[in-house]
């Protein structure tokens, strides 16, 4: 499916769930070929030192609508705090990511999550300047990973605290 580029495009966020389930798993699949993201996520997860005793997740589908055409073309979820956010390049840098963002922090301040912890590759500026305009701080010491094809991926731990433990 292809936008006209040259033609309005709405974007519009909605919750993920089995109905979905096609449209975003080939999401997922088109990401994977255009990012190292998910390798990097499941080869960490092994290695995670975090403990979140809130379980509360959602996934968020970016939605792309023009005329009769309608894609997901971005994906954002919160699970145990670990914020997870990605979005097709041809779509990037049109602000589409602050706008996925602001609606994970949204509902994650509405579940009453305190805390939302993410890893970003050490040379995505882009990537970091947003989280760091969200109030996002780096945490301890950058990791690195070398990936089954080859690259070393260097992550930076960033925390956001939406509020004080009662």
């Amino acid at each position: 499916m292809m936008f006209d580029f040259d033609k309005p495009i709405v974007f519009e966020i909605e919750v993920a769930n089995l109905d979905s389930a096609v449209k975003w798993q080939n999401l997922i699949q088109t990401l994977m070929s255009e990012t190292d993201l998910f390798t990097i996520g499941s080869m960490r997860d092994g290695n995670s030192e975090t403990d979140f005793n809130d379980y509360k997740a959602v996934t968020l589908l970016l939605i792309a609508k023009q005329e009769s055409m309608s894609q997901p073309v971005g994906i954002g979820s919160v699970s145990r705090g670990e914020v997870g956010l990605a979005i097709l390049k041809q779509f990037q840098r049109a602000g589409l990511g602050q706008l996925l963002l602001t609606e994970l922090i949204t509902w994650a301040e509405e579940n009453d999550i305190f805390e939302l912890w993410l890893d970003v590759q050490t040379n995505n500026q882009v990537a970091i300047h947003i989280y760091h305009k969200f109030n996002f701080v780096n945490q301890g010491y950058e990791t690195s990973f070398t990936l089954p094809n080859g690259k070393v991926a260097k992550l930076q731990r960033m925390t956001k605290y939406l509020k004080e433990k009662e």
